[in-house]
């Protein structure tokens, strides 16, 4: 028998549904980085909800970015997708659609533990209860990152990850630096330096960086073991890392000596399980990266981040850092660190007004 903290509020039992939603979320602050300087001034976020004949409900969240270019999804693209196919598991475009994918994998999960009673934490066997709070820096000139680094620190954060480009990169971080002699910094520069930038890196390095995520193109895999031979920075893999054999493939070329695991883009929770569990087993340091989730995304992604293998701090910071409006409670965050959940299912059910006054595109399909 269900009871209110199991179904949405006034679920009654009914035959099974999917219910796909496309929200639009004002924002607090914008996330300008190399592959999207200019973005948007709202979230676009797919919500796939499924219902059981006993009124048990899942909510999964497609993070997928407003526009292609990080990856080859976007929301609005990954709410049609999801349209087309029902939001099946069974999708036989699944492989080329991780993050649709991952939204329905987590749906199905949730309603899984909310109908077991069990947190995401409790199945995944995690002992953490809380994990290190890390924050972004967005792109910008050494005024504006400055004052916004000092800001996280102010805070309680005790991890940056500021977004870099070769133009300006070494003076920026040099600021940085200077303002905050203790902080851990790390550096995200997707994809943007070439080969002729490769002293340049070496040089952030010597400025007490703890490790740059992606700093080539996704091929140029020479220019990356170059930057690992020539330094103890860690060289994350980032966008490159898109499934298991990639990451395999970087780390025997060299390419690597850390990656960041991001459970939307890899197709879900149980695709950055496999690969957390991979890089344990083969001594390779693992980051869990954000992808600008809501509230319900960034629940999940502080179960993920408290397994024992993200030895690197990761981008764990609540939604509302990001986020003037979400229909999910956020994640808690009190500081430096952020609380494990331990409620039942992957997170707190959404406040139904909220939901629907965010959502711009809704259907309802039988299952």
């Amino acid at each position: 028998m269900t009871t209110a903290s199991e179904r949405e509020p006034g679920a009654d039992a009914r035959a099974p549904t999917a219910e796909i939603r496309l929200l639009s979320l004002p924002l607090l602050d914008r996330l300008a980085a190399a592959h999207d300087p200019d973005p948007d001034d709202r979230r676009e976020l797919v919500v796939v909800t499924l219902t059981d004949a006993d009124g048990y409900v899942g909510h999964g969240e497609c993070s997928a970015l407003n526009r292609a270019g990080y990856t080859d999804e976007w929301a609005r693209g990954a709410f049609d997708h999801l349209l087309a196919t029902g939001a099946g598991a069974d999708d036989p475009q699944r492989a080329r659609h991780p993050m649709a994918r991952a939204a329905v994998e987590m749906a199905q999960l949730d309603l899984e533990l909310r109908r077991d009673g069990q947190s995401l934490a409790g199945r995944l066997g995690v002992a953490a209860d809380a994990v290190p709070a890390g924050v972004v820096v967005p792109l910008g000139d050494i005024d504006s990152t400055v004052a916004a680094a000092v800001g996280f620190a102010e805070q309680g954060y005790r991890r940056l990850k500021l977004k870099i480009t070769p133009v300006g990169c070494e003076a920026i971080v040099a600021a940085v630096r200077d303002a905050l002699p203790d902080i851990e910094l790390q550096l995200d520069a997707n994809a943007s330096f070439g080969p002729v930038d490769l002293d340049a890196l070496v040089r952030l390095a010597a400025l007490g960086v703890r490790a740059v995520e992606q700093p080539f193109a996704l091929h140029d895999l020479d220019s990356a073991a170059t930057l690992v031979s020539a330094t103890d920075m860690l060289v994350v893999a980032d966008e490159a890392a898109t499934d298991l054999e990639a990451v395999r493939r970087l780390v025997e070329r060299g390419a690597c000596s850390a990656v960041s695991i991001k459970p939307p883009r890899l197709g879900g929770i149980g695709a950055a399980v496999a690969v957390h569990d991979w890089c344990v087993a083969n001594g390779v340091p693992a980051t869990a990266g954000g992808m600008l989730e809501g509230g319900l995304g960034r629940h999940a992604l502080a179960a993920v981040a408290a397994l024992p293998g993200f030895t690197l701090a990761g981008d764990v910071s609540p939604a509302r850092r990001w986020l003037a409006a979400d229909p999910w409670d956020d994640i808690g965050f009190d500081r430096g660190t952020i609380t494990v959940p331990s409620g039942p299912g992957v997170a707190p059910l959404p406040d139904p007004a909220a939901l629907d006054s965010l959502t711009v595109r809704r259907t309802v399909l039988p299952r």
